[in-house]
C-alpha cells in the first residue's frame, strides 16, 4: 500500500482567505516533509479563472516541487490537456521530469467548465477530439523520433521535442468519472485517477468499470496502480467533535463541484446546488476524521471494499491551517500507517 499527499489546489477560500504567496510557501514546506517522511506521491491540481485563485499552473508547480524534494513522486492531479497546446506540454513535462529526475505522473482529464474553455477559446463540443490528439502527440513527444501529425485539430510536421524525459515515457494516469473517460483511460492503459468525490459504492462502481474495460483491451487490471484521494484529518477529539470543527473547510470543495455540476450523491445522481444541506452530509461520509484509532478504522473499510494500492491524502484542504495539514501528516506516518500498511 502506498501513501501519498494532496491533491494541493492553494485555493483562498471566502471563509477564511489566505495569501496565495503564503499558500505556495506552505505546499512547498509540506511536501518537503512528506518526502523527507517517506511518502510515495505528491499531487497538484488544475482550474482557471475562480475567486479563490485555484492553481492555473501545474507543471511550473511540479517543477518548484521537483526541485525542493529527493524522492517522492510528483503528479497533476489533473491537468485539463484540451485547454493547453500538447507540444508546450511534452516540453514543459519533460523539463519537470528531468528537473525531478524522473519522478513526474502526468495526470490529464478533459476538463468540463464552459468558463475554462471560453478564457480559452476553445470549444467545449472539441474536447474529446483534441484530448485524444493531445495524448498521441504526447507519447510521440517523448520518443526518440521527429514525428508527424496530420490531425484534426493539431497539424505538426517532423517535429522533434527536445529535450528528453529521463522517463521515456512519462507515465500518464487518465482522471475520469464517466464511462466514455474511463474507457479511453483504459484503451491506452492508463491508471484512473478519481478525485476526492463518491462515496464507496460509486468509487467501487468506477474501479470495476475500470478493471473490465482494461480486461476488455488485452490488459491486466494487477498492472495498474488503483489510487483514491481522500480527504483526511486526524485529531485527538473524536469524529464528531473533529467534524463541527473543520466541516465547512472539508465540504468547500463538495460546494465547488456541485457549483460546476460535477457533484454526485450517495446514489451517483448529479448535484448543482452549491447550498444543498446534503452537501455535508456526503463530504463527511466521503472523508478520513477523527482520532488515529477512527482513522485506521474507516481506512481499513476502504482495503476491504475496494481494490485500492495507493491512498493518497489530501491533509491540506482549502480552509485548514498549515499547522493542522503538518500535524495530521505526522500522526499518520507514527500511529496509522504501521496499521493500515
Amino acid at each position: 500500500m502506498k501513501f501519498g499527499i494532496g491533491y494541493y489546489t492553494m485555493q483562498s477560500p471566502q471563509h477564511k482567505p489566505r495569501p496565495h504567496r503564503e499558500l505556495y510557501a506552505e505546499m512547498l514546506e509540506e511536501i518537503s516533509m512528506a518526502d523527507q517522511m517517506g511518502y510515495d506521491s505528491a499531487w497538484v491540481s488544475e482550474h482557471h479563472f475562480l475567486s479563490d485563485g485555484y492553481c492555473p499552473s501545474l507543471l511550473l508547480t511540479a517543477a518548484a516541487i521537483a526541485a525542493k524534494t529527493k524522492n517522492i513522486r510528483i503528479g497533476t492531479g489533473v491537468l485539463l490537456l484540451p485547454l493547453h497546446d500538447p507540444i508546450r506540454v511534452a516540453e514543459d513535462a519533460a523539463v519537470a521530469d528531468l528537473i525531478s529526475g524522473g519522478r513526474l505522473i502526468l495526470g490529464i482529464g478533459l476538463g468540463y467548465r464552459q468558463e475554462e474553455f471560453d478564457g480559452f477559446g476553445r470549444s467545449l463540443k472539441q474536447r474529446r477530439g483534441r484530448m485524444e490528439e493531445g495524448i498521441e502527440i504526447l507519447t510521440k513527444s517523448w520518443g526518440d523520433e521527429p514525428f508527424s501529425l496530420d490531425g484534426k485539430y493539431y497539424q505538426l510536421q517532423d517535429i522533434n521535442v527536445t529535450p528528453k524525459p529521463v522517463q521515456k515515457p512519462i507515465p500518464i494516469w487518465v482522471g475520469a468519472f464517466t464511462e466514455p473517460a474511463i474507457r479511453r483511460a483504459a484503451r491506452i492503459g492508463a491508471p484512473l485517477f478519481i478525485p476526492a468525490i463518491g462515496v464507496i459504492p460509486i468509487v467501487k462502481y468506477l474501479f470495476d468499470l475500470h478493471s473490465s474495460l482494461l480486461t476488455e483491451y488485452g490488459r491486466n487490471p494487477d498492472d495498474y496502480e488503483k489510487p483514491l484521494v481522500r480527504e483526511m484529518y486526524i485529531s485527538d477529539m473524536k469524529a464528531d467533535d473533529a467534524w463541527e470543527k473543520i466541516k465547512e473547510h472539508v465540504t468547500y470543495t463538495a460546494k465547488g463541484y456541485a457549483s460546476w455540476g460535477s457533484m454526485v450523491d450517495q446514489q451517483g445522481n448529479l448535484l448543482s446546488d452549491p447550498d444543498d444541506p446534503i452537501l455535508y452530509d456526503i463530504a463527511r461520509e466521503q472523508s478520513i476524521i477523527g482520532t488515529s484509532e477512527e482513522c485506521i478504522e474507516t481506512i481499513k473499510q476502504y482495503q476491504q471494499e475496494l481494490p485500492i494500492d495507493n491512498l493518497i491524502c489530501r491533509f491540506k484542504f482549502p480552509g485548514i491551517s498549515h499547522e493542522e495539514a503538518m500535524r495530521s501528516m505526522k500522526l499518520f506516518v507514527e500511529k496509522v500507517q504501521p496499521h493500515v500498511s
